[in-house]
């Protein structure tokens, strides 16, 4: 079997595979534009690094794909590892990725590693960089009582005075989400950075796996105070995307359609990440629900100046 035929049956039997690391989503994301690498022990997968393989500039490179948080790198843990067990083995199943990685012959290489994954020294001694990226995850949400007890007082506020003037809808059509967001996003003078066919596969690949949901806040006229698509596997939520009229940002729906995402995951999953946001704003109103701020890691490695230098020039006039 390919690396990659290997990978999607390690997927179907191996529930510690993060949802953005997952075969399906890949396909979703990637189009056929992705690959895997893979490292064994014993004849055991025991490590593994999905990656989207683009084209940019005419060089070849890996890069994180759109609407994914996380990518990068898994590994089997050992149980009742040693801090240095736990260590030593890491860095065998790192370098063991990263000799893979550069015989790809990249000019270029940039993956947000998974939470999980809190030592990139083996990357770092190979040249790689790295910057420290912070998401906000409520950590168990099985008790959705504790949960709200705990948001600020401001987010409680906000719930109370507007769950009786508006309701939560389940039935949002995909295209309905789209042009939502697209006109929200146009309104404050932005534009979409997605397209329709690339959410469209997102979603449909969700519902195929029960791994996504578009929560509508309505009015009694049925117009829409705020949308949000969440999706999920066994391990956590993560907010994809949110979209919120500007004449409703003050409505409170915002904070309902959080409120009631959490509500309807309780049974589906363990914990609640927004998916973070180096937004200063953004990231107030992430604290006032609770939340522990996480950090993750993005990696990244130019392997050619000559790309660097035009991706530079790129970046400037883009």
């Amino acid at each position: 079997m390919t690396a990659k035929e290997q990978y999607r049956e390690l997927c179907k039997e191996e529930n510690t595979i993060p949802l953005f690391c997952q075969d399906w989503w890949m396909d979703a994301v990637c189009f056929d534009e992705w690959d895997v690498l893979l490292t064994d022990e014993k004849g055991e997968i025991v490590g593994a690094l999905p990656y989207h393989l683009r084209k940019k500039l005419g060089f070849c490179c890996v890069l994180q794909p759109q609407l994914t948080q996380y990518n990068g790198i898994w590994i089997k843990r050992k149980p009742a590892a040693t801090d240095n067990e736990r260590l030593s083995f890491e860095k065998k199943i790192f370098n063991e990725l990263i000799e893979q990685l550069e015989n790809l012959r990249l000019s270029f290489y940039q993956q947000c590693f998974h939470l999980s994954i809190t030592n990139w020294l083996p990357f770092y001694w190979r040249g790689y960089r790295q910057t420290t990226r912070y998401t906000y995850v409520i950590s168990s949400i099985g008790n959705p009582e504790k949960v709200f007890s705990r948001f600020s007082p401001a987010k409680q506020r906000q719930i109370r005075k507007c769950e009786d003037k508006l309701h939560l809808s389940l039935d949002m059509r995909p295209d309905e989400f789209y042009s939502h967001h697209k006109q929200s996003l146009k309104e404050r003078g932005e534009e979409i950075s997605y397209s329709y066919e690339l959410f469209q596969r997102i979603y449909k690949a969700t519902q195929n796996k029960n791994a996504g949901q578009l929560f509508a806040i309505k009015d009694d006229e049925g117009e829409i105070h705020a949308c949000l698509f969440v999706v999920w596997d066994k391990a956590s939520a993560y907010t994809l995307l949110y979209s919120i009229p500007q004449k409703h940002a003050s409505s409170g729906a915002s904070t309902l359609v959080i409120w009631e995402a959490i509500k309807f995951l309780v049974n589906k999953t363990r914990s609640f990440d927004f998916e973070g946001s180096m937004v200063e704003g953004i990231e107030n109103s992430y604290r006032q629900f609770a939340t522990t701020q996480k950090p993750y890691f993005l990696i990244e490695k130019y392997y050619s100046r000559l790309f660097r230098l035009l991706f530079s020039i790129y970046k400037e006039r883009s």
